[in-house]
This record gives structure tokens, sequence and C-alpha cells, in this order.
């Protein structure tokens, strides 16, 4: 089957990783992959394309009303004719007039346009043939489609990269750490602040990632004079991503206005054997179960209390993190793909079927 995957822009974050995820785990199909960086004024991300390049993978990094318009898809396509369709949506689709005019066709006749939803909130466009949300709390917005056509597939986690995790260290500094995107909406503005009056003891904070807020960050760290109780290592490349969870105790997952759907980091944290304090918004209660993974908290004031908490009681990190590593075992990435083997097999069913009633109404003539 050949599989056009595509992306607003193809920066590093969660639906950019579930798409290489996905193109470089279903080797068995031919893919494709288009993104729209330049044109939204963003760079894509280099190993993502240096990964694509030794995988022998064409990405076109094209502006969005090339897949628009039927002339722009024939000048970017030429003879390459997908049977698959996968758009990783985030909330923009200035591609739908493509899936409007052709999903009136039958389905032998164009391709199959799947929907994956990244975005918490927002109901996605109609005409596609499938729906795929990436944690239940999704479903709602998808309500006015048939539930033949919408698929729950959770994002997976490859739990080979990560070692076991290491034993509670009671006697020296409990590490709270945290690896996500440093931006508006991801993390609090005032995060360095907040933690800090935690005043939890021997006790030292990882904020590792990049974005917009990281400067600011920074400066926090060096006005309120806690560079020797914050580290801010910047951005983690994924191949390094389990060496430094290794080097955590705990994570700690606040985020500002954001509502997450299935956050990748998270299943990296579990995988690690991280016990997780989190807010239990969005899909991250479909992944952090209170007292068997981690810690539930719907203020800051008891993220403190269970930090706090686990800070005088290494017994409870440990069992928590033995019921992270079970827990991430749930969201294999092998699970994940499998899902997806299963929804690919299920579309080529259907342009089979289209195929086989054609024939069947040839020869009935």
């Amino acid at each position: 089957m050949k599989v056009l995957s595509v992306v607003g822009a193809f920066q590093q974050g969660g639906a950019e990783n579930v798409l290489m995820d996905l193109v470089l785990g279903l080797r068995e199909h031919q893919h494709r992959v288009v993104h729209f960086s330049a044109a939204n004024a963003l760079e894509a991300h280099p190993p993502f394309l240096s990964a694509l390049k030794q995988a022998g993978i064409r990405c076109d990094d094209v502006h969005w009303s090339t897949l628009r318009e039927e002339h722009g898809r024939r000048d970017l396509f030429g003879d390459y004719r997908p049977d698959l369709v996968l758009f990783h949506w985030w909330g923009q689709h200035p591609w739908q007039r493509w899936v409007r005019v052709e999903h009136h066709l039958p389905l032998k006749r164009r391709p199959a346009f799947v929907c994956v939803l990244h975005h918490h909130g927002i109901a996605p466009p109609g005409g596609y043939d499938r729906y795929v949300a990436v944690a239940s709390s999704q479903l709602k917005e998808l309500q006015h489609v048939g539930p033949d056509r919408v698929r729950v597939i959770p994002n997976g986690v490859d739990l080979r990269r990560f070692r076991r995790p290491r034993p509670a260290r009671s006697g020296s500094n409990m590490v709270v750490g945290r690896i996500s995107s440093l931006r508006h909406g991801k993390i609090p503005g005032d995060w360095v602040q907040t933690a800090a009056d935690f005043r939890l003891p021997k006790s030292k904070f990882v904020i590792a990632g990049g974005g917009d807020l990281e400067p600011v960050l920074r400066a926090n760290v060096q006005a309120l004079g806690l560079e020797e109780k914050f580290s801010m290592p910047g951005y983690v490349h994924r191949p390094q991503l389990p060496a430094m969870l290794a080097s955590f105790d705990v994570f700690c997952y606040v985020t500002s206005f954001l509502t997450e759907c299935h956050p990748l980091a998270l299943l990296e944290a579990q995988a690690a054997g991280l016990p997780i304090v989190a807010e239990p918004r969005g899909g991250i209660a479909e992944i952090v179960i209170h007292g068997v993974n981690g810690l539930l908290a719907d203020s800051n004031e008891k993220v403190c209390g269970y930090l706090h908490q686990m800070r005088r009681k290494p017994e409870l990190v440990v069992r928590l993190a033995e019921g992270a590593r079970k827990t991430a075992a749930r969201f294999s990435l092998e699970k994940q793909l499998n899902a997806y083997r299963a929804l690919f097999l299920d579309l080529e069913r259907e342009r089979y079927r289209g195929h086989r009633r054609k024939s069947e109404r040839r020869n009935c003539a």
C-alpha cells in the first residue's frame, strides 16, 4: 500500500514523533511525507529529515495550497497515487478541498482519507473515511461521526530504548524532572517560582526542553538565585532521552492552558520506570493511574504535597516506579503499529470489496 503522511509543520513534537514511528515502523508499506513547515515560517526538524532520507523515504516541504488544488497535487505527485492519506491533524485543514472533492468518489478510485487527531477540544472536519483518536477523552469531539469510522489508537513507546529503573536514593537529592516543549500552554511561565515555593528538601528540579519560554525560565532561575536548585539542560534529542530520564527520580508534568491528548512524554517517563505527578486533564488520566504508577493532582498545592510525600517515603517512589513500567507495556510501540496495521487492512478490504462489486456487475451485464 502507498501511504502518504501529511503534517502541518515538521518540528519536534508529539504528532511528528507519531508520524515518524509509523513511517519507520510500518516498512511493509511504501511511504511518502508532505509537510508545510516553510509556509508556516518554521524550520523542519533536521533529525527527522535525516532519518527519512536514510530510510529512502521522500519528504516534501510545500505550500498547503499544493494539496488543495488538483494541479498542485498533479505537479507534486506525478505518477504517484497514494492508496491512503494520513492527515496528522492539529486543528487546521487547508487541504480540506481535496478531501471534500474526492470523498464522493468510490474508494476504489481515490485514496482512503484518515484523520489522526492530535488536538483536544476541537471537532475535526467531516468527509474522512476514518478518524483516529489517540485518547478516549477525544471521543466526545467525534459524536457526529459513526462509531464504525472511529478508532482509538493510543500513542506508543519503544520499551527497548529504556533501561530498568534505578533504586530510589534516600540519602541524596531527589531529582524531580520534566522533558517537554517549553512554550506557552505547555508549561506555566511562573513554574520556577511555583516549584521553588514548594520548599522541597534535599531535591533538585530539572526542566529540559526548548521553546519560547526557555529563556524566560532561565532568567527566572538566575533572578531568584536558584542555580543550585534548578537545572535547565536545554533541548534533548530523542536518542539522548533515555539517559536523561534515567537521571530523574520523579517526573512532574504540570501544564498551563493546553489540554493534552496522550502525551508521549508521560509514556516515555513510564517506560523509564518513573512515577509521575501530573494533572488529571484530557488524556493524562488514561496514562497516569492514581496510586498505581503516579499521583494525580488538581492544584499546585496537591502537587507540592505529593512531592513532599515522595521525598519522605522512598518506598512509595519504588512502588509507583514498578507500576509505571508495567503500565508502559500497555502502550508499547508494537501495539500501536499493529493497531494501524489493522486499520490499513480494514480500508484495503473495503477497496477490494468495491473492485469485486464492480467486477460482478460487469459480469452480470
